[in-house]
C-alpha cells in the first residue's frame, strides 16, 4: 500500500553559531508525526511562487508548520506588532502552496502560524497582539484549558474539554467565511482550532503544538494520524 506523502512547509533561520550559514528545516516533531502516523513527510523549503505548483503535485496533503508573524499587509492592517519577526518570501511562498492545493483539491492540515496564516488566506484578519499564550514551561507542558465543540473531529478524538500547550503571540481575529471554529480557550475565547465549511476545501487548523506533545499523550498522534490517513 502507498504512504500519502505530506509536503511539510520549511523554516529558515541562521546557525546560532555563525550567522552567515542559513538552515531551511523543520522541527523534527512534525515529520515524526507524519511518519509515526504512516506517512511519508516531504519538506518544502522556501521557494519562488513560481514553483508552487510543482511542489503540490508532488504531495497528496499539505502541512503548514508555526514560525513568524503573518505580515499584516496580507489582511489590510498596518503592522503593529511587537516582535518584529516576519519573512516576506516564505509568507507569499505558502500563500501560493495554499491556493495551489486548494486548486488540487488537496487537503490541508495547519499548525500555529499555519493556522493564522490560513485564516488570512480566506480573507480573515489577526490579533497582532496577545497576551498569556506562550508558556515559559517545557514544551510538552499542558498550559491552559480548550474547550472543543462536540460535532467536531477533535471531540471524537481529544474528547469536548482538554489541556493544551501554548506558544503564540498572535491568534485569529475575524474568521475567514469559509471556516467555522471549533475550540477555544474558555478563559479568553481564543480560537484554538478551525475548520473548512467549504465542500471545495478539506482543511484542518489548530493553534497549539501537537508535534511537541507525541510522547506526552496518545491523543495527538491521533490527530496526526487522523490527518495523514483520513482528512
Amino acid at each position: 500500500m502507498t504512504k500519502p506523502i505530506i509536503g511539510i512547509t520549511a523554516n529558515v533561520r541562521p546557525n546560532p553559531a555563525h550567522d552567515d550559514i542559513e538552515w531551511s528545516y523543520a522541527p523534527t516533531g512534525f515529520v515524526q508525526g507524519v511518519q509515526r502516523a504512516g506517512g511519508l513527510a516531504l519538506l518544502l523549503p522556501v521557494s519562488e511562487v513560481s514553483e508552487a505548483k510543482t511542489y503540490v503535485n508532488m504531495i497528496d496533503k499539505l502541512l503548514l508548520i508555526g514560525g513568524q508573524n503573518v505580515d499584516p499587509r496580507f489582511y489590510n492592517e498596518e503592522n503593529l506588532a511587537s516582535e518584529d519577526d516576519f519573512f516576506l518570501e516564505r509568507d507569499l511562498f505558502e500563500l501560493a502552496l495554499i491556493e495551489e492545493a486548494a486548486k488540487q483539491k488537496k487537503p490541508i492540515f495547519s499548525i500555529c502560524r499555519g493556522t493564522q496564516l490560513m485564516n488570512v488566506a480566506l480573507g480573515g484578519t489577526l490579533h497582532q497582539d496577545i497576551e498569556n499564550h506562550w508558556q515559559d514551561k517545557p514544551s510538552d507542558y499542558l498550559y491552559h484549558e480548550m474547550i472543543v465543540d462536540k460535532e467536531s473531529k477533535l471531540a471524537e478524538i481529544y474528547g469536548t474539554k482538554t489541556e493544551i500547550n501554548s506558544f503564540h503571540h498572535q491568534s485569529i481575529n475575524h474568521l475567514a467565511s469559509d471556516l467555522r471554529i471549533i475550540a477555544r480557550d474558555p478563559n479568553d475565547n481564543t480560537i484554538e482550532a478551525v475548520e473548512s465549511i467549504s465542500p471545495d476545501l478539506r482543511f484542518l487548523g489548530v493553534q497549539w503544538h501537537p508535534e511537541l506533545l507525541l510522547d506526552k499523550r496518545k491523543e495527538d498522534l491521533e490527530l496526526f494520524s487522523y490527518v495523514v490517513n483520513e482528512l
